[in-house]
């Protein structure tokens, strides 16, 4: 077994062809190579870090990071998102792998200038990083839902249900025009002015649309048979903030598909609403953890960083819907 740290563009394509092959085994997905190289290389820097771990010339596993830019109260701090992360079943014998792997991969992140590692792990993954790898809590994401169907859910009421929720939901944009708000700045947040964002998140499966000098994003999967519309983003276009308009703007154009039973937003919506429903901690379907590593305390403030409050972060962040 043997550890590798490369750049994107530094691997081959034999190491593609294998690490396409070991991530599809095990997160049972078809992506292709191409989606990994949108993912990649399209960022600030046209590329991100991996750590590979190796087994006769196969890659069995891999950390990989990608470089934003967040402002760090106004001030531009190069930060890396820890995605993809997986060893093979067969290979998980050390459970010091990832550890090792992540080592070297912090090594080079210093070197290059990040400042602050942060990451969303599952819930399988999260113990390990938090009380191995020792990564910090800032916090827990928040839930925002909008029924908008329920006969999969109660089918003898199916339809009286699916009337009651389709009024409810556009009684509540019409409500919504009586309000004329927008989010304040928080101190930590993705830096929106560098234009590579919009390519580096969004793939051919991904919705986008703009309206009423709105843009918004999201997508569509099937959770346990619930058509389920994850709303990523939504801001005005003039001042690249979310407001009460952008949203109304992305929840009208969602509502006119009829395939969708579900509308969620996870993330922070820190200005007057009221169309979308925050779901209780109890009732959520699992936890988001968003974590963190200091690279460069020095240029941190531990205590301003692990509150999540500070942060404006959800889907459009970090890659998974």
């Amino acid at each position: 077994m043997e550890i590798k740290f490369k750049t994107t563009s530094e691997v081959t394509k034999a190491e593609w062809e294998s690490y396409v092959d070991s991530f599809n085994e095990i997160f049972d997905k078809d992506f292709t190579l191409h989606h990994f190289e949108q993912k990649y290389k399209k960022t600030i820097e046209s590329e991100s870090y991996h750590v590979f771990l190796m087994h006769q010339s196969k890659i069995v596993g891999a950390c990989t990071n990608i470089p934003f830019e967040y402002l760090y109260q106004n001030d531009p701090i190069k930060t890396g998102l820890m995605v993809d992360v997986f060893i093979l079943q067969e290979f998980r014998d050390d459970p010091y792998h990832l550890y090792r792997m992540y080592k070297l991969l912090k090594e080079k992140l210093l070197k290059n200038n990040v400042a602050l590692v942060i990451a969303v792990p599952n819930d399988n993954s999260y113990s390990y990083w938090k009380n191995i790898v020792k990564w910090k809590d800032i916090g827990l994401l928040q839930y925002y839902v909008l029924p908008v169907k329920a006969d999969k859910i109660v089918p003898y009421l199916g339809n009286l249900l699916n009337y009651f929720l389709k009024s409810v939901a556009w009684l509540m944009i019409k409500i919504s025009h009586l309000f004329n708000s927008k989010e304040k700045l928080l101190s930590i947040r993705i830096n929106k002015d560098k234009n590579l964002l919009e390519d580096h998140r969004y793939f051919d499966f991904h919705q986008t649309g703009k309206s009423d000098g709105s843009f918004f994003s999201y997508n569509v999967v099937s959770e346990d048979s619930i058509k389920t519309c994850y709303l990523i983003d939504f801001y005005n276009t003039i001042t690249n903030r979310k407001d009460i308009s952008s949203l109304r703007s992305a929840i009208t154009k969602i509502l006119k598909d009829e395939v969708i039973d579900l509308i969620v937003f996870v993330g922070k919506l820190n200005f007057v609403q009221n169309i979308l429903f925050r779901v209780p901690r109890k009732l959520e379907p699992k936890k988001l953890y968003l974590t963190c590593d200091l690279l460069q305390p020095e240029k941190i403030d531990e205590q301003l960083v692990s509150n999540i409050d500070n942060w404006d972060f959800g889907l459009f962040n970090y890659d998974v819907r």
